[in-house]
């Protein structure tokens, strides 16, 4: 998996046909970091902290996370915060 910005920039159009699935495994790795189970909120910002903690870009972990939504996985939650549906969680 791709999940930094310099392996992006050498790869080009390689690292732009990654599968929908794919695409939201990244912030997949989030929610699995904080053993994140369905239901339970967890504040936007740790998703960027733990970008910004293994060098990833800020940008790709949103889109991640937005797209992971379009598949089921994630869901907006109350005052700034997500969660991970059961859909989400078995895919980790």
């Amino acid at each position: 998996m791709i999940r930094d910005g310099d392996d992006d920039t050498e790869r080009g159009d390689e690292a732009m046909v990654a599968s929908d699935g794919e695409k939201a495994r990244l912030a997949l790795d989030v929610f699995a970091h904080f053993e994140t189970e369905p239901g339970e909120l967890l504040a936007a910002g740790n998703l960027l902290s733990i970008a910004a903690m293994n060098g990833w870009e800020t940008t790709a972990v949103v889109a991640s996370y937005e797209h992971g939504k379009t598949l089921g996985w994630f869901e907006d939650g109350p005052d700034g915060t997500v969660t991970i549906t059961p859909a989400g969680r078995a895919q980790i």
